[in-house]
């Protein structure tokens, strides 16, 4: 077990659903999840399902339960904290109509945007994030806030200054970061800042050589990514981090797997000078494994490793001094038990 985390504890269980995107706020968790015959063992790696729940004091809270009629399950967003506790996420029930809401440790939502298009459009739940008091979301690939607690929503950048089509969202203090795939086949990073100065961080002219995706931003305005290469057959993926200046660390790799197996994002976590991220490493990346970098030392140290034949893990994700994730038990390819761990933060 790393020194920066300690012992983990089991802080829910269960062999009915696949579990996916777990986070932590101030005492309470919140996590997605699948019907036992939605899912499968991508499923844990995704950051959407059709059931939401909340956990505080030892009781779980449905906010969200919609059966999913087609595969993937989609219904609703993976939860984001801020600093508050109170969770950001999304709803889109496809033909019918979709929002944004933030809840909190009681079960109890609050609505903070309704989608207005045209609902026979609707088919996906819009990217959130949170900056704690106040919800951030992707529309139209236009970037807008509004308080927790809902009000008028203000436009942060538009449809022409993100650069195309949104692909992930992260907010703090220091400001927003997206990533986008642009118009001409490539990627971009783009960062807001709380002054409202906008800048593109880092980009990647096209797909055939690498792409960027999902962001995570620090305090301090480090865009923590995820790259992802192609050459010779073979898929590398490796976190990097943009500093404010521009000048970009690679700070983890998976190893080279083949380009044929099944993409999964990615998406690392950030918390003050700690990255959590997942990554494939072992003999032809055949193990899920998550890390926790110091970003001052460089120092990275491994939590935990399960094979994927076995067993999955999802995405770790920082909060209120503790780094949660899920693990998925395997029996022939079908689920066995679902788990949320949850660890406390030394460093």
């Amino acid at each position: 077990m790393a020194g920066v985390v300690a012992t983990p504890v089991v802080a829910y269980s269960t062999t009915s659903s696949w579990i996916a995107a777990p986070a932590i706020g101030d005492g309470d968790f919140a996590w997605l999840e699948v019907a036992r015959n939605d899912g499968n063992a991508r499923t844990v790696a995704a950051f959407r399902g059709d059931r939401l729940i909340v956990r505080t004091a030892g009781k779980n809270a449905t906010v969200v339960d919609q059966p999913c009629d087609r595969t993937p399950c989609n219904t609703v967003q993976a939860p984001i904290t801020g600093a508050t506790g109170a969770f950001a996420y999304s709803v889109a029930f496809p033909g019918t109509g979709g929002y944004v809401a933030s809840v909190g440790a009681t079960g109890a939502s609050n609505l903070v945007a309704e989608d207005t298009t045209d609902p026979a459009t609707i088919t996906t739940p819009h990217l959130v994030a949170t900056t704690g008091s106040a919800v951030v979301w992707a529309d139209n690939n236009a970037i807008l806030i509004a308080p927790n607690v809902g009000g008028t929503a203000a436009i942060l950048v538009t449809t022409e200054q993100s650069g195309g089509e949104i692909t992930s969202l992260s907010a703090g203090p220091a400001g927003i970061a997206w990533s986008a795939h642009t118009p001409t086949g490539g990627t971009v990073i783009g960062y807001r800042s709380a002054l409202g100065e906008l800048s593109t961080r880092a980009q990647e002219p096209t797909a055939a050589k690498a792409t960027l995706y999902s962001v995570a931003l620090g305090d301090d305005g480090t865009i923590v990514a995820i790259r992802r290469t192609l050459s010779k057959g073979r898929q590398q993926v490796e976190a990097v981090a943009f500093a404010p200046d521009g000048v970009a660390r690679t700070l983890l790799k998976s190893v080279p797997y083949g380009k044929q197996d099944p993409f999964e994002m990615t998406r690392p976590s950030v918390a003050g000078g700690l990255v959590a991220v997942r990554r494939r490493e072992g003999q032809g990346g055949g193990q899920d494994a998550l890390w926790v970098i110091n970003l001052a030392t460089g120092k990275s140290s491994r939590v935990t490793a399960v094979d994927r034949n076995t067993a999955r893990l999802s995405d770790p994700s920082f909060g209120s001094g503790r780094l949660v994730w899920a693990r998925t038990d395997l029996a022939g390819g079908r689920l066995a038990k679902s788990r949320v761990y949850s660890a406390a933060v030394r460093g």
